[in-house]
C-alpha cells in the first residue's frame, strides 16, 4: 500500500515520522513494490485530511487530522476512516464520534530507536518552535539565554524524539513536540507566537486525551515572523484556552476561506522586513523572548493520564491490526 503524506519544503519531524513509524509497526503493509494500477493509499499522521490523492482512489485514513483543506479533492475516492486525530476532526467530517482516537504518533513509544540513551541526555527544559518559526532570526540565542536547550523540529524523527523523551520539560509551539512528549510521559507546556499557530488542531488533539489546555502567547525575538504570519489579537503573555467550539469554527473558516492579504499590505510588510533597525525599534529582542520562555517554564505543565494513553494506544493497535489483516499483512509489533 502506498503511503500518502505531506512533504513540506523543509524537513519537519512530525510529517517525516510517517515513513519511519508505520513500516516499523506493520512492515508488510508497506513492503514490496506497489503494483501498477493499485489505487490504495494509507493516510497517516498530520493535518492531511483532504490532501491531494494523486492517482489513488481508495484512501485508508488512520489518525489524520482535518484543518487545512476540505475533502472536495476526495469526492472521486472511496474513503475509509479507521480513526482520526480527535473529536473535532470527526465533527468537521460529519463521521461517527467513535472514529476519533488520537494522533498516531502515540505509537512511537513502541519503537526502540526513539528511546533516549541511558547516558548523555540533557535533563534541562527543551524548546521546540514550529518548523517554520525556527527559520526566523533569534530563536537559538533566546533559548540559550533562558538556559534551556533548543530542539530543531527540522531534525530527523529519531533525533528529535530522543531529545523530547529525555527532557525534563518540553516547551513547544510544535504540535508534535507536545504529542511525542506526552506519549513518553514528559510534561509539556504549549506556546504560540503568531497567527501561524492553529489552536484548532491543538484543541482536536488535546480533546482526544480529555485535557483542558491553555496556550501562552510568547513574543518572537524578531518581529519579521509577525509580518509574515500576522499577530494574534491577544497580547503577549496572555493565555488562550483551547476551546472546542472555537476550534470547530476555526476549522470551518480555514477550510472554506483561503483569503490572502491585500497586495499593497503585503508589499508594505516586505519593505519592513528589509529594515532591521526599524524592526528593533518595535521592542522585540532576544532578552524579551528568553524571559517569556523562563516564565512559561514556571507554570504548571500538562500531561495526560497514563491509563488514557495506554487505552488509546491499545485501541489504535487493534484497528491497525484489523486493517493489516484485511490486506494480507503479517503481525505487527505489540506493546
Amino acid at each position: 500500500m502506498k503511503m500518502l503524506r505531506y512533504k513540506p519544503a523543509v524537513p519537519n519531524f512530525g510529517d517525516d515520522l510517517n515513513p519511519v513509524l508505520w513500516p516499523e509497526i506493520v512492515p508488510s503493509l508497506f513492503s514490496g513494490e506497489v503494483e501498477d494500477g493499485d489505487v490504495r493509499a494509507f493516510v497517516g499522521i498530520g493535518t492531511i485530511v483532504g490532501i491531494d490523492p494523486g492517482q489513488h482512489r481508495a484512501l485508508h485514513v488512520f489518525s489524520s487530522g482535518a484543518g487545512y483543506t476540505g475533502i472536495e479533492r476526495w469526492q472521486d475516492c472511496e474513503v475509509e476512516y479507521h480513526c482520526v486525530r480527535g473529536p473535532i476532526t470527526a465533527r468537521v467530517l460529519g463521521i461517527d464520534a467513535g472514529c476519533a482516537l488520537t494522533d498516531g504518533a502515540i505509537l512511537a513509544t513502541m519503537i526502540d530507536g526513539f528511546r533516549p540513551p541511558m547516558s548523555g541526555v540533557s535533563r534541562r527544559p527543551v524548546v521546540v518552535p514550529h518548523y517554520e518559526t525556527i527559520a526566523f532570526p533569534g530563536w537559538a540565542d533566546a533559548v540559550q539565554a533562558a538556559g534551556f536547550d533548543l530542539v530543531d523540529p527540522r531534525g530527523t524523527p529519531e533525533n528529535v524524539i530522543r531529545a523530547l523523551a529525555g527532557a525534563r520539560l518540553v516547551l513547544t509551539e510544535s504540535l508534535h513536540g507536545a504529542i511525542l512528549a506526552d506519549a513518553f510521559g514528559v510534561p509539556w507546556r504549549p506556546f504560540a507566537v503568531s497567527r501561524n499557530f492553529s489552536t484548532a488542531k491543538w484543541a482536536d488533539w488535546t480533546a482526544s486525551l480529555e485535557l483542558t489546555v491553555d496556550v501562552v502567547l510568547v513574543p518572537p525575538p524578531d518581529p519579521i515572523q509577525l509580518f509574515r504570519f500576522g499577530k494574534r489579537a491577544e497580547p503577549f503573555g496572555a493565555m488562550v484556552r483551547l476551546d472546542a467550539e472555537a476550534a470547530f469554527a476555526e476549522f470551518r473558516n480555514r477550510i472554506v476561506s483561503n483569503a490572502q492579504p491585500p497586495f499593497l499590505k503585503a508589499q508594505a510588510k516586505r519593505v519592513l522586513e528589509e529594515l532591521p533597525a526599524f524592526r528593533r525599534m518595535l521592542g522585540y529582542n532576544v532578552g524579551r523572548t528568553a524571559q517569556a520562555l523562563s516564565d512559561l517554564a514556571k507554570l504548571d505543565p500538562f500531561l495526560s493520564n497514563p491509563g488514557k494513553r495506554e487505552s488509546l494506544r491499545d485501541e489504535m493497535l487493534v484497528r491497525l491490526q484489523a486493517l493489516a489483516r484485511r490486506h494480507g499483512a503479517r503481525a505487527m509489533l505489540t506493546t
